[in-house]
């Protein structure tokens, strides 16, 4: 089985989640409004769903590429990480969905901390792989806040069916894990599962 650079923040990322799952179970009240409730869980399932989109997205221009040329159409000419932007945009979807402010909190955080590093690792490889291309394309496209402007597409791109499928089953598996917390949280809304913490 390979073992890439990415491999560690993969399974600490896994790891997160697998216990945000298991949080939204047992820890949090049990008082939320119909209202709050309703609108938590929208908004989160809006979050998750958009986020799997753009990463669909992000896949066309990226897949069969990054390890080749770096990569300055589409989604990454407004952002330098596209990808790690729209993990972030399921994460904040995905803690909503656990309908605890302190869940939440520290599963934005914990996320955050985590592309962070992930992309300031991602940042020197590929400004010693692609030297000559990098100090341009840093400067003119920002890390984290899109700049919708520089939007552009090439003329095609070169498509690896595999990796387009891989792309769908990632989101596949987020909107999965999105409908496990969802109804972990619901279960501890309903007064079905043990209240272990009561916290916010």
């Amino acid at each position: 089985m390979n073992r890439s650079a990415s491999t560690p923040r993969l399974r600490a990322t896994q790891l997160l989640f697998l216990v945000l799952l298991l949080a939204s179970a047992f820890v949090g009240t049990v008082d939320l409004s119909p209202a709050v409730d309703l609108l938590l869980r929208l908004t989160a399932l809006l979050l998750v769903a958009a986020a799997c989109l753009g990463r669909i997205w992000c896949s066309a221009f990226i897949a069969g590429q990054k390890d080749v040329a770096l990569v300055q159409t589409g989604p990454y000419s407004i952002l330098r990480h596209p990808l790690y932007a729209l993990s972030f945009i399921a994460a904040c979807g995905l803690a909503l969905a656990t309908r605890s402010a302190v869940l939440a909190l520290v599963a934005i955080v914990a996320v955050s901390l985590l592309l962070a590093s992930a992309a300031r690792a991602e940042e020197r490889m590929l400004a010693q792989r692609f030297a000559s291309d990098w100090p341009a394309y840093s400067a003119a496209t920002p890390r984290w806040w899109p700049r919708f402007g520089h939007y552009h597409l090439p003329q095609r791109v070169t498509l690896p069916p595999s990796v387009f499928w891989k792309a769908f089953l990632d989101a596949g598996a987020m909107l999965l894990l999105f409908v496990l917390i969802d109804a972990a949280a619901t279960l501890r809304i309903a007064g079905l599962t043990p209240k272990l913490l009561a916290l916010p």
